[in-house]
């Protein structure tokens, strides 16, 4: 199988051919159904047009029936759907939202070695975060077989009475799980060896004369869209993906889901070696550094079996812990009167340092106003003096923790410092100012 993007369309086929593929997880296609969307309606091609494929023209929309049916036997989903009817060829065209299922190739669209595609197509709107991955909120996917390909039903295969023909129900939950959003469990140049992968129902490919069902692949593919929730909201939170702290400093987080009462354990992790076991938890952060925070959560549901539900929440990098910015910096003469800086700052905690200023005085101290025209903001700038002489080189660095300075006096008539070509911070100056450039991402479904 193959996946293209063509602007809002996404266009996922079947292959019916043999080759020995991958490895990778299952994958999703990046659109999603949400929870207002149900029960996903779809529509079918009338006899006529079942009539020129190599089963029975009654055969068709039962057994699309029954493959819907087999996505919604999976135990802890939350989609559910709705045969709307026959419909003649007038209904297969992407993006009308009738969710069609074609089964005679009207456009003549799929190529030799197509058993079957779909295609889905999304409003270009944000459905939801889930790890990471943006997901744009689906409107149509229409499923279209091949009416050159030759096709049976389950019950001839399941009887030995199969012709080399596919079975047609395996064929219509494949290309359901692309309606639903799931990617392949191995694509077609992928050394595939593990058989949990090769087995899936979402395997690129599929042979004939043989019967498939969603297996522990599919499932988790299904049920990470579909199937129970659970994130947490934590103190300090400045967006959904960031929390700021100066160090030492306490994070209390808390387990949000659909019905917190399903909710029976949580184990969290919050990235420098942290762990607790309650719902409501909370940690101390001692040592500046960026942390990523997890939770394992489980919970029963009657739908989920009595081994009950549980899903793994991660915010990467979620947690920005600081402490006072250290700033330290050196030169080196270029020629002349110009001096390159060399900020040699500790940068090793990414945020914690949101502003820098230099200022450059006259003399051997830091005293009376700047030279207007040396003030800087760059990282490492090239300084020019106006003319020889003692000069104080200050450089501010500013964060959440507050705001720190170095300093070295440079001899500029002999390109060299009169108090060492090292720097140490010189303590804290005052307050940071606002926090700046903070990126806010959109909200995981279901508050």
């Amino acid at each position: 199988m193959t996946t293209t993007l063509r602007g809002s369309l996404s266009l996922a086929v079947l292959a019916g051919v043999f080759a020995s593929p991958s490895a990778l997880a299952w994958e999703h296609l990046g659109h999603v159904w949400l929870p207002e969307d149900m029960p996903l309606e779809y529509y079918v091609a009338d006899e006529e047009a079942c009539a020129l494929t190599t089963v029975p023209p009654e055969y068709c929309t039962p057994a699309m029936q029954e493959a819907w049916g087999i996505w919604e036997d999976i135990p802890c989903v939350e989609y559910t759907t709705l045969y709307a009817g026959v419909c003649d060829n007038i209904g297969y065209e992407p993006g009308n939202g009738l969710n069609y299922i074609a089964f005679d190739d009207p456009y003549d669209e799929l190529e030799a070695g197509a058993i079957a595609a779909a295609l889905s197509v999304d409003d270009r709107t944000l459905a939801f975060v889930l790890e990471g991955t943006a997901y744009l909120h689906a409107y149509d996917s229409d499923i279209v077989f091949n009416d050159n390909v030759l096709l049976d039903t389950r019950e001839n295969i399941r009887e030995g009475r199969c012709n080399g023909g596919f079975d047609m129900v395996s064929i219509g939950v494949h290309e359901m799980g692309h309606t639903l959003g799931l990617g392949h469990s191995c694509e077609e140049n992928d050394l595939c060896t593990d058989p949990k992968l090769k087995n899936a129902m979402m395997y690129w490919t599929g042979a004939p004369c043989n019967n498939f069902d969603p297996v522990e692949d599919d499932i988790e593919g299904t049920t990470a869209l579909y199937g129970p929730y659970a994130s947490f909201v934590c103190s300090h939170t400045v967006s959904e993906d960031l929390a700021i702290g100066i160090v030492p400093f306490e994070l209390k987080c808390v387990i949000t889901a659909e019905d917190v009462t399903e909710i029976t354990s949580a184990y969290w992790r919050f990235g420098d070696g942290g762990t607790s076991d309650q719902v409501a938890a909370s940690h101390v952060y001692e040592e500046p550094g960026n942390y990523t925070v997890q939770v394992t959560v489980n919970g029963d549901r009657e739908d989920c079996g009595e081994e009950g539900w549980e899903y793994n929440y991660r915010r990467v990098g979620y947690v920005r812990a600081c402490g006072l910015p250290e700033p330290e910096f050196t030169f080196e003469p270029v020629e002349g009167l110009t001096y390159q800086m060399l900020n040699e700052s500790n940068v090793s905690v990414y945020g914690c340092i949101q502003d820098i200023q230099w200022e450059v005085y006259k003399g051997g101290s830091a005293n009376g106003n700047p030279i207007t025209e040396l003030t800087a903001k760059a990282w490492e700038p090239r300084l020019t003096f106006p003319e020889a002489g003692e000069y104080t080189v200050v450089m501010n660095l500013g964060g959440p923790a507050g705001t720190s300075a170095a300093q070295l006096t440079i001899d500029v008539k002999s390109a060299r410092s009169s108090g060492g070509c090292d720097t140490a911070g010189a303590g804290a100056l005052g307050a940071a100012g606002a926090l700046a450039g903070l990126l806010v991402v959109a909200r995981r479904r279901r508050d």
